[in-house]
């Protein structure tokens, strides 16, 4: 009976000791985790830096401050100094899965369509 005893209070205080060391082993983790990501976010940040913005123009004069001419140095300004375009093989493959989810989609709605139609068909005799 003593030695049951003496058993389960080294294997209980065994367990608290891993206890200790495993929390201790998730904290490593997450920070290994947090620190690659940081890693990473960094690495992509230095890869697509956008070129550094020209001075922006002297506005003189009425024609530059026309709201149409206005919007359309902003749109030219935003589209090619603040806009990440993708490459040509990322546009490529994006392409390549939109047309192929189109066709799944419209597979799975053909076949539920033709599907209720027989359904409708068998629950009205026609």
């Amino acid at each position: 009976m003593a030695n049951k005893m003496s058993e389960k209070k080294k294997s209980a205080s065994q367990s608290e000791m891993e206890e200790p060391r495993a929390r201790a082993s998730e904290r490593e983790l997450k920070s290994a985790k947090a620190s690659a990501r940081d890693e990473r976010q960094s690495k992509q940040s230095v890869r697509r830096e956008p070129k550094a913005a020209p001075a922006p123009a002297k506005k003189s004069g009425g024609f530059r401050n026309n709201r149409i001419v206005r919007f359309t140095r902003e749109s030219y300004h935003e589209l090619r100094y603040k806009v990440t375009w993708p490459t040509f093989p990322e546009a490529r493959n994006m392409t390549f899965v939109v047309i192929g989810l189109s066709l799944v989609v419209g597979l799975v709605l053909g076949l539920v369509d033709s599907g209720l139609f027989q359904l409708f068909r068998l629950v009205t005799g026609k």
